[in-house]
């Protein structure tokens, strides 16, 4: 079996320093205990940082890691061959939602699997250059070497999709399904598309594990064609977590749940014992370190001992 780690890099400074500690935490904290096959395959608009340029060298020379640095045009690699009115915010109105941002969820609503870097792989993972492994168990490492399912998430990390960037999705969802009853879908496809609507969700954490003979194949493939022809990532903000959580849904997906660790995007996930998550979310309330942007930089010894931290 061989995973293949995948970072979508954003040209600016702030970015690629995210990513340089994304992926020393992601090399200290798992690779270097993995027993499968692996490689990284990184995205970017162009040149890393010399700090990041320093770091890949350093995991290609000493750690004997195969990283592949792929420069790309996101707007081409997605062939998107036209231009879109801008759409606000969700959550702050007077914000807009970026062109290059939707680029990016039709990139990992479908583009980006069949790229012929991942031909020999069997699994693909996604990491934003701001996924931070704070603390990974044994379980975990353990689930990582044993991948024998379609698609795995990190537990506790599905939640509510915001409705304001949902809009239409679920009525794109049952006129798929109408149009296609011929095909083998969940036989519950009008209450998962009711769900859609109502009450929408995602698998929410930018950390996925995706089996790539399973995202290449027809009904994931005709049902996020039928997707995108709507341009509904375009004109609504429809975010790549949610379609992929109700394509998984529709057909019937062997999903894997995964547990076993501590990790941050944005908020902090915690997945490990019930009793270290409540001594972690004591102290977090306590301290409020973990919600500092740069904490996974570095942790003190209160840190270890309260999160656990082990390694």
């Amino acid at each position: 079996m061989k995973i293949t780690f995948s970072y979508l890099v954003r040209q600016d400074e702030k970015t690629w320093n995210d990513f340089n500690k994304s992926i020393f935490l992601l090399e200290k904290k798992i690779l270097s205990r993995l027993n499968c096959k692996y490689d990284i395959l990184i995205f970017c608009e162009g040149k890393p940082n010399i700090k990041a340029e320093k770091i890949i060298e350093f995991l290609k020379k000493e750690k004997k890691i195969n990283i592949i640095k792929k420069i790309i045009n996101l707007k081409n690699y997605v062939a998107r061959d036209k231009e879109y009115d801008d759409i606000p915010h969700a959550s702050r109105c007077e914000l807009l939602v970026p062109i290059g941002y939707r680029d990016m969820c039709k990139f990992y609503a479908q583009s980006v699997f069949f790229d012929k870097n991942l031909d020999d792989s069997d699994y693909f993972i996604r990491l934003d250059t701001d996924s931070f492994f704070i603390d990974v168990r044994k379980k975990f490492i353990d689930q990582l070497n044993n991948l024998n399912c379609d698609y795995a998430y990190i537990l506790n990390t599905d939640q509510y999709e915001d409705k304001a960037v949902s809009l239409g999705f679920g009525n794109c969802l049952y006129n798929y399904c109408q149009l296609n009853k011929t095909i083998e879908l969940d036989k519950n496809y009008f209450q998962i598309c009711s769900e859609a609507t109502l009450k929408p969700k995602i698998f929410y954490t930018n950390f996925e594990v995706v089996k790539l003979k399973w995202v290449r194949n027809k009904p994931y493939n005709q049902i996020a064609d039928y997707i995108i022809k709507t341009e509904g990532i375009y004109k609504n903000r429809w975010g790549d977590a949610m379609i992929r959580y109700y394509i998984t849904k529709l057909i019937n997906t062997d999903i894997k749940i995964l547990n076993g660790c501590l990790y941050k995007h944005s908020g902090t996930y915690d997945s490990r014992s019930l009793i270290r998550r409540m001594i972690a979310k004591v102290y977090c309330k306590l301290t409020n370190n973990l919600f500092s942007n740069n904490f996974e930089s570095y942790f003190s010894k209160f840190d270890n001992i309260f999160l656990g931290i082990k390694n």
